[in-house]
């Protein structure tokens, strides 16, 4: 007689089934809030690092606009000088002339610093930044305020090129010329072709000269405003000095 060995395993309740699912739910879900947060911590990193370079680089801002807003208005007092010489009851010299003229020859081009939101913009990396007040003035300066500034700086830098340049064409004896931007001498000055009405021309270039480098002036000091605003901001939002 043949005897046949069955073997019987226990059926397990529900609830074995029930804890082996949910301790591995728990490993998943531990392991997905580790992540998370190793992920978050390393956002916050670059964040820091992202304020501490955008911070950087409006200081350079500040010293740039500081000092081009000190050149500008030192410009008013030496243009009122010269058309103080152009205007007297004397005719000036070509040496008179020259002098403050040459004084008022000065570069305006646009010298912000905006590599580091440039690379936040292309790379996306504006999405570190939680605070989203302080992303809009960020947008508001470097996309509306630096350029509408470098703008004007551009039509200084034209009027000098189509106006000025080609009066001193004209009128300089530029070989007699050592050095045209400092110490001229009075051997050294000679404007040719003067008449009252080349005279009157350069007054008038000279004149719609001042009126761009005034309209520049007028967009440096809020440029400066917000910079200083935006300094503030960071340093405060991410407890920087």
């Amino acid at each position: 007689m043949d005897v046949h060995a069955h073997s019987h395993t226990a059926k397990k309740k529900w609830t074995h089934y029930f804890w082996e699912f949910l301790m591995l739910f728990l490993a998943v879900f531990c392991g997905f809030m580790a992540e998370n947060q190793r992920e978050h911590m390393v956002e916050h990193k670059r964040e820091q690092k992202f304020a501490k370079r955008i911070l950087s680089d409006l200081g350079e801002d500040t010293i740039f606009l500081n000092k081009r807003i000190g050149r500008l208005e030192d410009r008013k007092k030496k243009h009122a000088d010269f058309l103080s010489v152009m205007t007297r009851p004397a005719t000036p010299s070509s040496f008179d002339i020259m002098k403050p003229f040459f004084e008022l020859l000065k570069t305006y081009k646009s010298q912000f610093t905006t590599t580091t939101y440039d690379q936040m913009k292309a790379s996306g990396s504006l999405r570190y930044i939680e605070d989203d007040t302080l992303t809009t003035k960020l947008q508001r300066y470097y996309e509306i305020i630096v350029p509408r500034a470098s703008v004007d700086a551009e039509g200084v830098d034209k009027v000098f090129t189509d106006y000025v340049v080609p009066y001193m064409i004209k009128h300089f004896r530029f070989q007699k010329l050592t050095d045209s931007t400092a110490g001229i001498t009075e051997p050294e000055a000679e404007i040719f072709n003067r008449t009252p009405e080349t005279d009157q021309e350069l007054i008038n270039i000279m004149g719609v000269y001042q009126k761009a480098c005034e309209g520049l002036l007028i967009q440096q000091k809020p440029a400066l405003e917000a910079c200083n605003r935006l300094m503030e901001l960071i340093k405060k939002e991410y407890h920087l000095k």
